[in-house]
């Protein structure tokens, strides 16, 4: 089968508001940019931007910001043919404020949002089965219908022979019952072959804050190339063809650390997505490719974090 989209991602677009600077509480803001959000809708932008064909499973609310996010996708060239509208649920908002070193601070508006709102029913089981690499988070997986659903995309995919890859960005305080969320994540990350995830999650989802361990972890539960990105050191890799490895970060000013993790996947899966067309799987990546890529994903996300929000820092393909 021809595939029609080199990757698929799943879950939330929101609208995200920044203060006009840096440093500033919520309260004391008076006034706020407006970005496209969400961590699966980032990774698709910052694919997009890289050159590959992808597409978004989600659902906005038939308001005002769900017309500008279903917009925005479509001028990044996203495929939106699988972004529906809830008839009732709004579009979820958040805000953002930042610290003077970057540091985020969110506040949501979710009760539910329309993304939290998809169902079995909203899964395209065709352009899964179009798309050589399937991409998740574990935020739809806080509360039904959103959790079933995820849960059948991710079986569709896995059915359709996908490349599986998950960030699991773990928000509890988003889950109707926080006691659920390490199971739930951990189920999805035995299912992924390419899992990045961050060393501040480590201690929650895998049971270590030991890099190395956690990495070993993951790829004892079947995970053909784990990575763990380190903030300002860079990120460290362990794939079963590739052996471990650390890659250091590059030198940026940070503006705001907002959307780093999700420019990382993008530049990660981007340099990943032609070695998977010619017929390799995670597991199988030698280790000069798995260096080369996780290098490429440092330099997209050291641009990230040069800009206000999770995509205005988002590069071009030539501009890495």
């Amino acid at each position: 089968m021809t595939n029609l989209l080199d990757i698929v991602c799943f879950g939330e677009a929101l609208v995200d508001f920044f203060p006009e600077r840096k440093g500033i509480m919520l309260r004391e803001a008076e006034r706020f940019s407006r970005h496209l959000g969400g961590a699966p809708a980032n990774v698709a932008v910052g694919l997009a931007r890289l050159g590959l064909r992808v597409g978004l499973t989600t659902l906005v609310g038939a308001d005002e910001f769900g017309a500008f996010l279903r917009d925005a996708l479509a001028r990044e060239g996203i495929d939106t043919t699988s972004v529906g509208t809830h008839p009732t649920a709004r579009t979820g908002i958040t805000f953002v404020a930042v610290g003077p070193k970057g540091e985020r601070a969110f506040t949501y508006y979710r009760h539910p949002s329309a993304d939290q709102m998809v169902s079995e029913s909203d899964v395209d089981a065709r352009l899964i089965q179009g798309a050589r690499v399937f991409h998740h988070g574990s935020s739809s997986l806080a509360r039904e219908p959103s959790r079933s659903a995820t849960l059948a995309a991710i079986r569709a995919a896995r059915e359709a022979g996908c490349i599986v890859s998950c960030d699991p960005n773990l928000r509890p305080h988003l889950w109707s019952d926080p006691a659920e969320s390490i199971p739930l994540a951990r189920e999805v990350l035995r299912s992924a072959e390419v899992v990045k995830i961050s060393d501040d999650e480590l201690g929650a989802l895998v049971g270590t804050k030991d890099v190395e361990a956690g990495a070993r972890t993951l790829r004892g539960w079947g995970v053909g190339l784990a990575v763990i990105t380190l903030g300002e050191r860079g990120c460290f890799f362990d794939g079963a063809s590739s052996g471990t490895g650390h890659i250091p970060a590059v030198d940026v000013e940070v503006v705001d650390t907002t959307g780093a993790g999700d420019g990382f996947v993008a530049g990660l899966l981007a340099e990943l997505v032609p070695h998977f067309c010619s017929g390799a799987r995670p597991a199988s990546l030698g280790r000069a490719v798995v260096e080369s890529s996780c290098a490429f994903a440092n330099r997209v996300a050291a641009r990230v974090v040069t800009r206000f929000g999770a995509t205005p820092g988002l590069p071009r393909r030539g501009e890495v």
